[in-house]
């Protein structure tokens, strides 16, 4: 026996480790413009965002593999930033516990927000991968909004979409034959209570060029069961994904789309989404965030009928161009984007982007707060500039 085990020391010293550190860091320059629709009132406010995140990937062994990313952002702005600081506060969503959100107590317009977003260890076995820890996890094949998605997809909304947020699991992934692969794992919430965690399942198979995904996910007395389907006609590409949620609250989320170029450098997406857990008029839009399907399920859009564009153009080897539209049908409004990305050296970006919103503003307030009389009229126009250095 103890032949055995200074052998199996002997293998792991002797194995090839590899120490990988890089990172980035971003500066974000965002201005907004004034509000003001009579009941409520907001300046201009113009903010800087610079976060820095530091990757650590080291290689123990030939099948074991350690993963570390620490974000650290300053933020400081014209205005107060105490809705920022209130939002960093809450419990963190399928995390089984955290950092403190806040590195230090800031000033009235000035914080630095921290985020340990990865650290886990990575073990290749024979027949699968097993990853324990803080990871990030996306299911679905949408490209607006993703029916199955569940832990912690980003709003539309969102400035910075590289990394997604990780939660805290224990993931097994094995491939089945050369084209199927079946994913399961479990999701702690805080202190890995039961109503704040999850297990899933997915299991991915592609069949005369089609690839097809089923979805199991039970989170917060709610089972999630989705199909998708994704593939190609002719020259253009096309998914659609449903997923069907039963327990405290039963809903259905579907979405469908296609895709197509316009040439070798251009790209058109479609995409419709209907939201069942979202209200039928923006009277109710309060009320409806209240639910699990907001608290923990992944839903952010307030309605229910959305129709979303998107066009991805490469202009040059150094400069491309993207806009994306998501409009609610059900009351009139819109969220419009548009944004260029400039590769200005081997590691380095420059971007410009601007925010557009339409829709009737704030009408009225009730007990839950103000009520507003569209999605996204409520929002102030905005424009920012980004530089990004990668290390």
């Amino acid at each position: 026996m103890a032949a055995r085990w200074l052998l199996i020391i002997l293998v792991l010293l002797s194995a090839p480790v590899r120490t990988d550190f890089s990172g980035s860091l971003k500066a974000f320059v965002n201005t907004q413009e004034p509000i003001d629709n009579g009941l409520f009132a907001a300046p201009e406010q113009s903010s800087l965002q610079m976060p820095l995140r530091l990757m650590w990937d080291q290689n123990l062994t030939q099948r074991v593999n350690f993963e570390a990313h620490l974000q650290l952002t300053p933020v400081l702005s014209t205005e107060s930033l105490g809705a920022l600081r209130d939002a960093s506060r809450r419990d963190p969503t399928y995390r089984f516990d955290d950092l403190k959100s806040t590195l230090g107590n800031g000033a009235e317009k000035s914080l630095t927000l921290q985020n340990l977003d990865r650290f886990n260890v990575q073990v290749r076995l024979e027949q699968g991968d097993l990853t324990l820890g803080r990871q990030s996890i996306a299911f679905g094949n949408s490209r607006f909004v993703s029916p199955s998605d569940v832990f912690l997809p980003f709003d539309v909304k969102t400035l910075d979409q590289e990394y997604r947020r990780g939660v805290d699991a224990v993931r097994y992934q094995a491939s089945i034959g050369d084209l199927s692969e079946i994913d399961i794992g479990f999701v702690m919430g805080s202190s890995a209570q039961s109503q704040t965690s999850a297990a899933f399942m997915q299991a991915r198979t592609n069949v005369k060029g089609q690839d097809y995904q089923v979805t199991l996910i039970d989170y917060a007395d709610q089972l999630l069961i989705g199909v998708g389907v994704e593939g190609s006609l002719g020259s253009s590409g096309y998914w659609a994904e449903v997923a069907a949620t039963q327990g405290s609250a039963d809903y259905l989320r579907a979405s469908v789309g296609v895709d197509f170029a316009l040439n070798a450098f251009s790209l058109v997406m479609f995409e419709y989404h209907y939201n069942g857990p979202g209200a039928k008029e923006p009277e109710g839009y309060l009320a409806a965030q209240g639910s699990a399907a907001y608290d923990q399920g992944g839903v952010y859009l307030l309605g229910r009928h959305y129709l979303a564009a998107g066009l991805q153009a490469q202009v040059n080897p150094l400069l491309s161009v993207s806009g994306q539209a998501l409009m609610n049908l059900s009351d009139h409004s819109a969220f419009l984007s548009l944004a260029t990305s400039y590769n200005a050296s081997d590691n380095t970006y420059i971007d410009f982007g601007y925010y557009h919103f339409l829709g009737d503003a704030v009408v009225g307030a009730s007990d839950l707060g103000l009520m507003p009389g569209s999605e996204y009229g409520i929002f102030p126009r905005s424009l920012y500039v980004s530089l990004r250095w990668y290390f």
